[in-house]
């Protein structure tokens, strides 16, 4: 239950605010009752926020999502005025706003495999050409190393580009740049094109680099997505080694 709500959360919730929202409208513009309009305006924050993700450059740190709330409660205020019906289409509304902040996008808790002051552990990769490698790769130099969920994520690519930016300093320092994830090898290296910055890009097939890291994040991958994973992706996560492999930093997102 826990991977088919993930996995259709997001999809879900856009189908049915949008179809909430266009019956709200039609009944007030043609009847007049401009009540139903609080319909439309709780759905308002959740696919408000939708659409920043897709359309901007979204920021990588938690934003306060308070006013999204009362503008949602707001909404849903309004709509009593219209009637039970229109209450029932508007609550969804917030109840989705609230189901993203404080259920999806809660991320897994990962244990201390990857631990300061320890060596990078062991866990396998591959290239985006489909041969075989491992984190052995990582430990002839210092490397950033970011396990990220896939080219669909737009916090992630927000990380990436950030990383590209910065690829020519961190090279001229002798650091190597490594980017992970589970999605499909084609997307990854549709992804590795769009930089002029020669970073490694590697595929985590089957997911087996994140069970063996406990980042599996159970169901994160949206289902219009592949990622040959049952669904599942990866913990974002980004680990800073020295020359002989000991990490010297590692960060889990938490949401």
């Amino acid at each position: 239950m826990v991977r088919l709500f993930r996995r259709f959360f997001v999809e879900g919730a856009a189908v049915i605010g949008v179809v909430a929202s266009g019956i709200a409208i039609a009944t007030a513009v043609g009847g007049l009752e401009w009540w139903w309009l609080g319909v439309p305006v709780a759905w308002l924050p959740i696919l408000g926020y939708f659409a920043y993700l897709l359309l901007a450059r979204p920021s990588t740190h938690t934003r306060n999502l308070w006013p999204l709330y009362a503008i949602s409660v707001a909404g849903v205020g309004l709509s009593t005025l219209a009637g039970p019906i229109a209450v029932l289409l508007a609550l969804p509304g917030l109840a989705a706003i609230l189901l993203y902040s404080y259920v999806y996008s809660r991320q897994h808790v990962p244990s201390d495999r990857i631990r300061v002051d320890a060596p990078l552990p062991d866990f396998p990769l591959e290239r985006t050409d489909g041969s075989a490698t491992s984190s052995a790769e990582f430990i002839t130099r210092p490397h950033v190393i970011m396990f990220y969920r896939g080219s669909w994520c737009p916090f992630c690519m927000v990380q990436v580009r950030e990383l590209a930016e910065q690829y020519r300093e961190l090279d001229r320092r002798g650091v190597g740049v490594a980017l992970i994830s589970a999605q499909r090898a084609t997307d990854t290296a549709e992804l590795a094109t769009k930089f002029d910055v020669p970073m490694g890009f590697y595929v985590d097939a089957d997911g087996a680099a994140a069970r063996a890291l406990d980042l599996v994040q159970v169901g994160g991958t949206p289902a219009i997505y592949s990622a040959g994973t049952d669904g599942n992706t990866t913990v974002p996560t980004v680990v800073i080694t020295d020359a002989r492999g000991t990490v010297l930093w590692v960060d889990s997102s938490g949401n």
